[in-house]
């Protein structure tokens, strides 16, 4: 786990003046709260969500920092936070009274995140950026991004989304522990500079806030077809543990209206009968081959 510390050298200070200059949006990013180190900005949101209610909606704010000392992952992983010029931020999401059906679209928010982020890293370098379902960006499938959302609430019982996002972006990959380095990578690395922390981010955001628009007051409609397009994990042969049929191996076969992976049982190890297809919205996928 990385700690407190300053940029690398080939990674200036993130320019909070040019990045509230660079938005282009109506609500994302135009508070930010900034640190060079903090223990977990996710933590950070939910603690700041807690605090009383004040006058201004905390609808938007992100919370940034340079490292994490404790930053967390999907399913109770650490996430590795060094402070070579990466992004580490959250940023919390109140759904206007005005959006209607929000709770049977929450389990797009993971997904639509990532597909927001695959879009602007790609954007930014020209590089193709994939989706891991449901939410691990990958670049040549090794990861260069990850995405934990939370839901909570405000002091006063509002409905909150965090939206959590690391993304590798100037950090040498040789300063990943060992065991990671065979499957991470960084934007840099791959893009062969540095790259813009500050154009990226108020990019980001701009996708998050039009993706999440779009979600919210129109539902999921056509976004099936666009997640499908940028997962890496269709078409491949897979292997996840699920809670009731254990390990399980098999093709993922489609994307489901709610976000779920359709998998399409092979493993004749597997205590599922072959061909069986089964909706998986929660759990480990490991890609195995296409």
């Amino acid at each position: 786990m990385g700690g407190p510390g300053s940029d690398s050298p080939n990674s200036p200070p993130f320019d909070r003046d040019r990045f509230h200059a660079s938005l282009r949006t109506h609500a994302f990013g135009r508070a930010l709260h900034y640190s060079a180190s903090t223990a977990s900005t996710n933590a950070d949101a939910l603690a700041y969500l807690q605090q009383p209610a004040t006058t201004s909606s905390p609808h938007g704010l992100v919370i940034l920092a340079d490292c994490q000392t404790a930053g967390r992952g999907r399913r109770g992983r650490t996430w590795h936070s060094p402070p070579q010029g990466n992004l580490y931020f959250s940023l919390i999401v109140v759904p206007q009274p005005g959006a209607t059906r929000i709770l049977p679209w929450l389990t797009w928010v993971p997904l639509l995140s990532a597909l927001a982020a695959a879009d602007c890293l790609s954007h930014q370098t020209g590089i193709p950026v994939s989706v891991k379902w449901p939410n691990d960006l990958l670049i040549h499938d090794k990861k260069v991004g990850g995405i934990l959302c939370e839901q909570t609430t405000t002091a006063d019982r509002t409905m909150a989304i965090i939206i959590g996002i690391g993304l590798n972006i100037n950090a040498p990959p040789s300063t990943f522990p060992e065991d990671l380095q065979p499957g991470a990578t960084t934007l840099a690395a791959e893009a062969g500079q540095t790259c813009d922390r500050v154009a990226i981010l108020a990019d980001l955001l701009l996708r998050l806030e039009q993706r999440l628009d779009r979600l919210f007051h129109d539902g999921p409609a056509g976004m099936i077809e666009e997640f499908t397009q940028r997962c890496s994990t269709i078409g491949k042969i897979i292997r996840v543990t699920l809670e009731e049929q254990g390990m399980v191996q098999g093709i993922a076969e489609s994307i489901g209206p709610d976000g779920c992976l359709r998998l399409r049982v092979a493993s004749n190890e597997s205590p599922a009968p072959p061909s069986t297809l089964l909706e998986v919205r929660s759990a480990e996928v490991v890609h195995l081959r296409g």
